[in-house]
């Protein structure tokens, strides 16, 4: 098992190597655009413990006991990112809960994310060439989210014996010290969804990240670790 400090050193990393390569890419994401922060945003355990860690020190753990920080009722059961993978590797279709909601995000104030440090890596990959508030629709380039969804198996896969859900589930959940009842259990890598057309372009945002050392480990030591 992989210390907290460490994961949230790796956490930091996927993150920060993320932002780097979506530099490359011309977005008009502006603040206070704000089309994309609903409740429907998914993460694990494992970010939603840096949310709390986040609260408590600006005292605002009492949020999530309000009404707007409830899970959704009637949830129904989804596909973990890498369970989701894993089916479609297998060449099995997958039957996805419709549990979109897209009601705005609790943390959103005044259109502005009031935990922008520490926002899911679920919020940090929403992007668009051109304004989603005009066609609903986020517009990304080839291989983008090829690119989002591997590192998205990444955290998912850091997070052993960790739970994944969307981020009002999540934060409800480990606040009530109940994860497990309010998301599903995390899932290893299961291999990586990228077309031949998008390897030139995924491959050296895995290689690069792969390769950076943290505590005189490479991240693929850690991943590999992490579930022996």
């Amino acid at each position: 098992m992989i210390s907290r400090p460490i994961q949230r050193q790796l956490l930091t990393t996927l993150y920060d190597t993320f932002a780097r390569w979506a530099e490359d890419f011309s977005f008009v994401c502006r603040k206070g655009c704000a089309t994309c922060c609903t409740r429907s945003v998914t993460m694990t355990s494992l970010e939603g413990n840096e949310i709390l860690t986040f609260l408590a020190a600006s005292n605002r753990l009492p949020e999530i006991a309000e009404p707007a920080f409830q899970p959704t009722a009637n949830r129904k059961s989804q596909c973990t990112t890498n369970t989701f993978v894993d089916a479609h590797l297998r060449g099995e279709s997958v039957e996805e809960a419709e549990n979109w909601d897209l009601r705005p995000c609790p943390f959103l104030k005044e259109e502005s994310c009031s935990i922008y440090p520490v926002r899911p890596f679920g919020c940090r990959l929403f992007a668009s060439m051109d304004p989603c508030a005009v066609s609903g629709v986020a517009e990304m380039p080839p291989g983008y989210l090829a690119g989002a969804t591997a590192l998205l198996q990444c955290i998912e896969h850091l997070d052993n014996d960790g739970c994944w859900g969307t981020m009002v589930e999540m934060l409800a959940g480990l606040n009530n010290k109940a994860a497990i009842s309010y998301g599903e259990a995390t899932a290893p890598i299961p291999g990586f969804l990228i077309a031949p057309e998008e390897h030139a372009l995924v491959e050296p945002l895995l290689q690069g990240l792969f390769a950076l050392k943290i505590a005189d480990r490479p991240f693929k030591q850690w991943l590999e670790d992490a579930r022996p």
